[in-house]
């Protein structure tokens, strides 16, 4: 992937993750119930009883459910949650259908999509995992800086806005 390429996919994420509704001061189930709006569709977060280190997104025709491990600190389950919701607001995936014996116990017509990370294309994952970072890096320091001089032209080189 070339530099160009790399800054717009950055100048992109950068993007989505700012107009993402951040509840402030942050909760989890706040900002879920607004993405939830977003989509038109409720997210449940289910805690994984398997000791696995990432997170996997399950949408069915009515909901959508990220499962986010037990294994890890709380800080790392915030990032899964918003990993496997970049998948959802980049629409990663997006008709993409699981055979049944991929899920024992659901129907084929129940569940629409299952994406975990052996699902993704790698362009996918790094855009899911920069719009997460966006998204954490939003919960530091909520209020955008405004940069001048040499600092403007830096930010810009790494692809955040000039402000």
């Amino acid at each position: 992937m070339t530099e160009r390429i790399r800054g717009r996919q950055r100048r992109r994420c950068r993007r989505l993750a700012a107009t993402v509704p951040m509840p402030a001061p942050f909760d989890q189930d706040r900002f879920l119930a607004g993405i939830a709006e977003l989509r038109g569709r409720p997210i449940e977060v289910l805690t994984s009883a398997v000791d696995v280190p990432c997170g996997l997104l399950v949408s069915t025709d009515a909901i959508d459910y990220i499962l986010a491990p037990s294994n890890t600190t709380s800080l790392h389950r915030q990032h899964i949650v918003f990993h496997e919701v970049a998948h959802l607001l980049c629409e990663h995936g997006e008709g993409t259908t699981v055979p049944a014996p991929v899920l024992p116990g659901l129907s084929a017509d129940l569940v629409r999509r299952v994406l975990g990370r052996s699902a993704y294309t790698d362009p996918q994952e790094r855009e899911a995992e920069l719009v997460a970072t966006f998204l954490t890096q939003r919960l530091a320091d909520p209020a955008p800086r405004e940069y001048s001089g040499e600092l403007k032209g830096i930010g810009k080189a790494f692809g955040g806005p000039a402000r």
